[in-house]
């Protein structure tokens, strides 16, 4: 069997979510090849989904390390590095990430949240933003911009949805917490979903 054949039966288990079949099949294309940086990455992100974060970091290094110029390996070591609690290892990955491709808004996001993570609210605010902004989305100021905008009527139907969200919330609360309420939605439910007039 070829490098390529094997390395493709590697994605089919990992699409499957046999990550313990995908490793073995992996390390099989790396005695072949111990270079090849994309069984590298895919083995690293079968050891990240077991949990075995060790093993997936030298892999997704070694990935790196042969593969230099690829964004995706920063991001996936990083994603690891996050999971890890690494935060700061995390942002740098990402940081060369969005160097590497500056398209990414998936990067940008992701550095974002590692930013969250160590309190750097202005970067990571100033990084969600071009996430938003990659991927065609709208900022929050922009989403505020255009509901502050909005017809008056928008604005009523908005108001009057969350009316009915928050007087829903309440009947909901109601019936777990006042007897009265709970023994009238028995009965509700006794009677066939209907209400019972009063006699």
């Amino acid at each position: 069997m070829t490098k390529d054949e094997l390395f493709a039966m590697g994605m089919n288990k990992v699409k499957e979510n046999d990550h313990f079949e995908a490793i073995k099949i992996f390390t099989q294309v790396l005695k072949i090849d111990p270079k090849d940086a994309n069984a590298l990455s895919q083995r690293g992100i079968a050891y990240l989904n077991i949990e075995k974060y060790d093993l997936s970091l030298k892999d997704m290094n070694n990935a790196v390390k042969y593969d230099p110029k690829y964004s995706f390996r920063y991001q996936s070591r990083g994603y690891l590095k996050t999971r890890m609690k690494d935060h700061e290892g995390a942002i740098k990955d990402y940081e060369k990430a969005v160097e590497l491709d500056p398209t990414d808004g998936i990067a940008y996001n992701n550095l974002a949240l590692a930013q969250e993570q160590m309190g750097w609210a202005k970067q990571a605010k100033a990084n969600f933003d071009k996430s938003d902004q990659k991927m065609g989305l709208k900022t929050a100021e922009e989403r505020a911009e255009e509901r502050k905008n909005a017809p008056i009527e928008n604005q009523k139907n908005t108001q009057t949805d969350q009316k009915i969200i928050q007087s829903k919330t309440e009947i909901a609360k109601a019936v777990f917490t006042q007897k009265n309420v709970f023994k009238e939605f028995l009965n509700f439910i006794k009677n066939g979903f209907k209400i019972k007039e009063n006699e």
